[in-house]
């Protein structure tokens, strides 16, 4: 169980990137790993958590269990 928590945590925390990580050059990486690997980053500005860069294939499974969720409310 801790084992579990420690590895949440860590692939929590490479998750986070800041902003000026965009503006040194990582962009690109950032983006291939979105595309490629699936990967989710919360980009930081002033240390406080800003944007979700997440691929389109994400976010539209996103808008689409938003809009299930939304018509099992109604």
């Amino acid at each position: 169980m801790a084992m579990d928590i420690n590895e949440n945590l860590l692939k929590f925390t490479e998750s986070l990137v800041s902003i000026s990580e965009f503006s040194k050059g990582k962009t690109s990486k950032i983006f291939d790993d979105v595309k490629n690997k699936n990967t989710e980053y919360i980009v930081l500005k002033n240390n406080q958590p800003t944007a979700i860069v997440v691929s389109v294939k994400s976010y539209r499974e996103l808008v689409r269990k938003a809009s299930r969720m939304e018509a099992l409310l109604e």
